[in-house]
């Protein structure tokens, strides 16, 4: 039986606490039992992002790499094994050099093998130009904005409702609730409620 060692990262604390981080690690088990794989030890950087120094990610490489009992790695998306795809690449030649392999959950490809490779390819060029094309919106956004007299290039928001305030004090004063006052007038009722606090009235 092969022994793999993996990996699994989430970016912020919020995912810990939604227990992606858990959903990863089951992911992880689940595909090493699939595939006759002793899954040895799971490192885990918890509320780091990528762009920043993964200080878990390095350990679990320099195990892969150094221990001659560790057939492989297994990650829960090959993204997650760099920085940037020509990281990605950088260290997945590091495991080749190594003669180890690296399998990805997500993408169910084996990297060490040139079907898996091309295959990595192709989502990286994908996944390059979802990202050129987000860019492209956003650049296209704040060009909007700056054009239409914001300058910051943050989004409008939605426009508040116009709210005929005679004719909720009116509502309220026979004494309609905030609910039924908010379905009368055509808002929700924390709107409402919101709307009012902001004018005094209650």
């Amino acid at each position: 039986m092969e022994k793999f060692i993996g990996y699994v990262r989430v970016s912020t604390l919020k995912q810990i606490s939604g227990h992606s981080l858990d959903v990863q690690k089951e992911s992880l088990k689940k595909t090493c039992e699939m595939n006759n794989i002793k899954l040895v030890k799971i490192y885990a950087d918890e509320g780091i992002s990528g762009a920043k120094f993964r200080p878990k990610f390095e350990k679990a490489l320099l195990h892969v790499i150094e221990d001659d009992e560790i057939d492989g790695i297994i990650f829960y998306s090959v993204f997650r094994f760099g920085r940037s795809t020509e990281d990605i690449k950088l260290n997945l030649n590091k495991i080749k050099d190594a003669n180890k392999k690296f399998l990805s959950v997500k993408e169910n490809i084996d990297l060490t093998t040139s079907q898996g490779r091309f295959m990595f390819n192709v989502l990286s060029d994908v996944a390059e130009f979802e990202r050129d094309l987000i860019t492209e919106r956003m650049q296209a956004g704040r060009e909007y904005a700056r054009i239409h007299g914001t300058k910051s290039g943050k989004g409008f928001g939605r426009p508040k409702a116009d709210i005929d305030w005679d004719k909720v004090k009116e509502l309220r004063n026979a004494g309609l609730s905030w609910t039924k006052t908010a379905k009368y007038i055509g808002v929700s009722t924390p709107t409402l409620i919101d709307r009012a606090k902001e004018k005094g009235i209650k």
